[in-house]
């Protein structure tokens, strides 16, 4: 059986791909050019297969060839923001999976990626090295790591500890990194599902604890299990949200916020998700479950997720690595029937679900009368501060808001904690109103002008650090002046003489203080990157500024070895 699915695959590769896919330093005829066909639009099917790319752009990924350390294909989605890393084994005979040397080989070359030793690989991916480095700047990047082959066989374990050693460096402060082991079983399955890519999606869905709704349409509510919806997404990936006003939101903080449930409180999900919403043209009941409202299965036809994209895609990505992972993971789902309604309830259903709006963290931070009264003192000054949403910026004088005040205060609070939380999530800063990390920056001793005097401060310590990036060659050392700008900011603030931040008004207009702060910015990137090369040589450097640890020890060496503390001029 597993040389007729191989021989399958084979046939979707030649009818996708064939001459499109650069074979330029393959033999030109035998075995072993078709075999350099087969890996490389084996890479471009994965890789187009997990993405939105098209077939095309999929062969212009590849980056097979000599010296290609261990890495096959390569490809930026900047809708998505999402980096994908392709390994290829063309595995005739159906049996086996990739060596551990094979796998080994692809973990360093990643490392190397995001390492920027280009040095180390071909004209092919050095060709890409502009998009890559731009990418992995980029904090809000995630990637995809995709290792492809025709096998039948899972990894063997001491492979699945190497991806695990990986995953668990690069995710130790957040889940940017995704495993998709794509093997001869996924393969063949996408394909029997693309082939009726035009062609509605009819699924059985099985609710657990389910209930009904008949007036005024039919439908059906209950939970699904995690490992089921990882199978929808497995199967169908974008196509089931093809009426979905938004699609899947690649950029998002909602989907850290599920990957981090799903891993680290899984039983929790049911509780702290909103779940999803399905609308289908029929709807109906089989007899698994019986008369019980226990469990149910349910045959829908025409079948689409208008609600919960970011839901299912973030389960279908984490079940990638390990289906099992999600046994304990169950989802509220509701499926409406469009059987008996008017034409054109579906989109009603669909732009309602999709258009009202979020209630977010920082939206709590209103009914909060320290915002008031630093809003208040700031007037006083002819500052003008915005606390709200919906409040827009006086282009008549000089403002700033809430984000701004946020920043300024957690990189001036010397905490490295809060600053860490920054760099990862500035909305987690606002979680709780009644205890810190927010009362630690909005409290009654913190004054107005404090505030504003922050404010303009983290503007030129800002103004400095971009200065300085520009000035950088894109790399490394670039991206750990990228990464790592509140833990500079934090430094400098601690050298400040803040004595008078809270009753004084200064001056920040004057040229050298920007001086003085370039100074400053240089400074402590020279001392930060000299630990950094002394012991985080092999460490992924948007991932590192997030670690507590990591950067609780690069602050307290550093502090050891204060800098002269410059002081704004004051006006008052």
């Amino acid at each position: 059986m597993s040389r007729i699915h191989v021989n399958h695959i084979k046939t979707k590769l030649t009818e996708v791909f064939e001459g499109i896919i650069d074979l330029s330093d393959a033999p030109s005829s035998g075995d072993q050019r078709d075999n350099f066909f087969l890996t490389r639009a084996q890479c471009a099917y994965a890789i187009m297969h997990h993405s939105n790319a098209s077939a095309p752009q999929a062969a212009q990924s590849i980056v097979d060839g000599g010296d290609d350390n261990g890495v096959d294909g390569i490809f930026y989605d900047p809708n998505s923001k999402t980096l994908y890393i392709a390994q290829s084994k063309w595995i005739h005979n159906g049996t086996g999976e990739p060596s551990n040397g094979d796998v080994k080989k692809f973990i360093a070359g990643i490392k190397d990626l995001f390492d920027f030793k280009f040095e180390r690989f071909n004209r092919k991916i050095r060709t890409k090295q502009q998009i890559i480095e731009a990418a992995i700047c980029d904090h809000k990047t995630r990637y995809q790591i995709i290792l492809t082959y025709t096998g039948i066989n899972d990894l063997a374990e001491p492979s699945k500890r190497d991806f695990e050693d990986l995953l668990g460096e690069f995710n130790d402060a957040s889940e940017i990194v995704y495993l998709s082991v794509f093997n001869q079983a996924r393969i063949h399955s996408s394909i029997v599902s693309s082939s009726a890519e035009n062609e509605p999606i009819d699924l059985t869905v099985q609710l657990n604890s389910f209930g009904k709704i008949q007036d005024p349409v039919n439908a059906f509510y209950g939970q699904v299990n995690g490992v089921e919806i990882y199978g929808w997404w497995d199967t169908y990936r974008d196509r089931l949200f093809a009426k979905n006003i938004r699609g899947v939101l690649g950029d998002s903080n909602v989907n850290l916020e599920i990957a981090e449930t799903l891993k680290e409180n899984p039983s929790e999900f049911w509780f702290l998700n909103n779940g999803i919403t399905m609308i289908c043209d029929t709807v109906e009941k089989n007899m698994v479950g019986g008369a019980t409202t226990e469990v149910g299965q349910f045959a829908c036809t025409n079948l689409s997720v208008v609600n919960g994209a970011q839901t299912v895609s973030t389960i279908g990505r984490f079940g990638e690595q390990d289906p099992s992972a999600l046994a304990s993971v169950f989802v509220p789902v509701r499926i409406i029937s469009l059987s008996e309604t008017v034409e054109g309830f579906g989109q009603k259903i669909t732009k309602a679900n999709n258009t009202q709006n979020k209630v977010e963290a920082r939206d709590f931070v209103t009914f909060d009368p320290e915002q008031t009264r630093l809003r208040d003192e700031l007037l006083m000054d002819d500052v003008d501060y915005h606390f709200s949403r919906g409040q827009y910026t006086n282009d008549d004088k000089e403002s700033f808001g809430l984000i701004q005040a946020t920043t300024s205060l957690a990189c001036a609070s010397n905490n490295t904690a809060i600053v860490v939380q920054l760099k990862r999530e500035i909305g987690k800063l606002w979680d709780d109103l009644e205890k810190a990390p927010y009362k630690s920056l909005f409290n009654p001793t913190i004054t107005g002008r404090f505030v504003r005097n922050c404010v303009k401060t983290q503007e030129i310590i800002d103004a400095s650090i971009k200065d300085k990036i520009d000035s950088m060659d894109k790399g490394r050392d670039q991206s750990i002046v990228i990464h790592g700008n509140r833990i500079i900011a934090q430094l400098i603030f601690k050298d400040l003489n803040k004595s008078k931040y809270g009753n004084s008004i200064f001056n920040f207009d004057s040229p050298e203080l920007k001086t003085k702060m370039d100074g400053f910015v240089d400074s402590y990137f020279d001392k930060i990157k000299t630990i950094i090369d002394r012991d985080y040589d092999n460490a992924m450097i948007p991932t590192l500024f997030k670690n507590l640890s990591k950067c609780e020890g690069i602050v307290e060496e550093i502090v050891t070895n204060r800098v002269a503390r410059p002081e704004p001029n004051s006006s008052g």
